[in-house]
C-alpha cells in the first residue's frame, strides 16, 4: 500500500520515512509540529513489531502499523485513557482525542483492505501472465532448433561448432538462450513460492555472470555501445544455492543495460572473504531519487528518473530479485554517487552470499 492510498483510507495522521502527513479527516497534531524538537514518535520505525504503541516525549499516543514494506506511524493522538497530557491541552485538542479500540480496529481493517488488494493483484498477476506459458513453450521449440542447425555445424562438439560459427549463428543463439533465460522467470511472477523449488545444489556465481555476460554481450554492444567488465579473483568458491539464483546475474545485467547511458562500462566485481562472496554491480546512469531507493524493490514499481529514460520494463526484475535472494538469506542494496548532485552518476547495487 502506497502513502497516497493510505493518506486517503486513514483516519489519523501519520509519520513515515521521517515525513510527516495530514489525513483527510484529522491534521497534525500542531504541538508534533511546531512544538516538538526530538520528534521521538519516530523510533518507532526502528520497531518490527506491529501495532507497537509509544508515547512520546509531549506525552501523546503513537502506534506503528506495519503494511507489506511500509511502516506507518500514527502520531499525536490522545487516547481516552492517556494521563500523561495536561487537561490544559487536552481541551484544546479535541479533535485528537480516540479510543484506543477505535485506534485498533481502523488497523484491522487497513490490514484486511492490504491482504484484499495483493489477492487482487495475485489473481491479476496469474490471468496477465498465463498466455506467456505457451509463447515460452514456442521459444523453447525455437531454441532447441538453433542448436539442431548448430549440431550439423564442423566440430567435435556443440561448444566448438559454436565458437567456430558465422557470427550470426553465435547472435542467434545467444539472443534466444537469453530470452528463453529470462522467460523462466513468468514462473516466479505467478509463483513466488517456485523461487525455493527442486534441491540445492553448488552453483559458482562467477560462472553464472560469465556465461549472462556473454548472453548480453551482441545487446550490450547494439544498443549503447556499453561495454560488460568482470572483477574477480581467480577462483571463486561455489554457493549452495537453489536453482533460481541463475535469475540475479539475468535481472542485475538486464537493470544495468537498460539504465546505461552510452559509452560507458557496466562492472561486476566479485570479492570472497572467508565464507562470503560479495557481488557489487556498477553502472552509469540516472540516479534513483532518495525516497525512492528502497521501493525500487517493490513490485511494479518504478522510479520516475527511470521511466523517464527508457520505456523498457514494468518494475518486476528488482523484486524477483530480491525475493529470490531473501530465500538465500540475503538481500540487494542499492548505493549511489553522494559526490555527485547532477541527475546522472555512478549507480551500485550489492548483495552477499554464503559459500560452502
Amino acid at each position: 500500500m502506497d502513502v497516497e492510498l493510505f493518506q486517503t483510507l486513514s483516519k489519523y495522521p501519520f509519520v513515515i520515512n521521517d515525513q510527516f502527513y495530514d489525513s483527510l479527516e484529522l491534521k497534525q497534531n500542531k504541538t508534533c509540529i511546531d512544538k516538538c524538537n526530538s520528534k521521538d514518535c519516530k523510533n518507532l520505525s526502528l520497531s518490527y513489531q506491529n501495532n507497537q504503541e509509544y508515547i512520546c516525549s509531549k506525552g501523546y499516543n503513537n502506534v506503528l502499523l506495519i503494511i507489506g514494506r511500509l511502516k506507518f506511524i500514527i502520531n499525536g493522538l490522545i487516547y481516552t485513557d492517556n494521563s500523561t497530557v495536561p487537561q490544559g491541552r487536552k481541551d484544546v485538542r479535541t479533535n485528537w482525542i480516540v479510543k484506543r479500540d477505535d485506534v485498533f480496529l481502523f488497523a484491522k481493517k487497513i490490514s484486511e483492505i492490504e491482504a484484499y488488494l495483493n489477492e487482487r493483484i495475485l489473481e491479476t498477476t496469474e490471468n496477465n501472465f498465463s498466455m506467456f506459458h505457451d509463447f515460452k513453450t514456442s521459444m523453447s521449440i525455437f531454441f532447441n532448433c538453433t542448436q539442431d542447425i548448430i549440431n550439423k555445424l564442423p566440430g567435435n562438439s556443440f561448444e566448438e561448432k559454436l565458437k567456430n560459427s558465422d557470427a550470426s549463428y553465435k547472435d542467434l543463439y545467444n539472443s534466444l538462450e537469453l530470452i528463453t533465460s529470462q522467460l523462466g522467470m513468468i514462473d516466479v511472477i505467478i509463483n513466488p513460492k517456485s523461487i525455493e523449488f527442486g534441491n540445492k545444489r553448488a552453483i559458482n556465481l562467477y560462472r553464472l555472470f560469465e556465461k549472462v555476460k556473454i548472453l548480453f554481450g551482441h545487446l550490450a554492444t547494439k544498443k549503447r555501445d556499453i561495454s560488460i567488465n568482470i572483477i574477480s579473483e581467480a577462483w571463486i568458491k561455489d554457493c549452495y544455492c537453489h536453482e533460481s539464483i541463475e535469475f540475479i546475474p539475468l535481472i542485475l545485467l538486464d537493470n544495468a543495460l537498460k539504465y546505461s547511458v552510452p559509452d560507458s562500462e557496466i562492472e561486476i566485481k566479485l570479492e570472497q572473504s572467508y565464507n562470503n562472496i560479495k557481488v557489487i554491480v556498477k553502472n552509469i546512469g540516472p540516479f534513483v531519487s532518495e525516497e525512492n531507493k528502497d521501493k525500487i524493490f517493490d513490485k511494479f514499481f518504478r522510479d520516475e528518473s527511470g521511466i523517464k529514460f527508457s520505456r523498457e520494463g514494468i518494475g518486476m526484475g528488482l523484486w524477483i530479485a530480491q525475493q529470490i535472494l531473501e530465500a538465500h538469506q540475503s538481500k540487494l542494496y542499492y548505493y549511489r554517487d553522494l559526490n555527485k548532485t547532477g541527475p546522472i552518476g555512478l549507480n551500485i547495487f550489492s548483495f552477499d552470499l554464503r559459500t560452502i
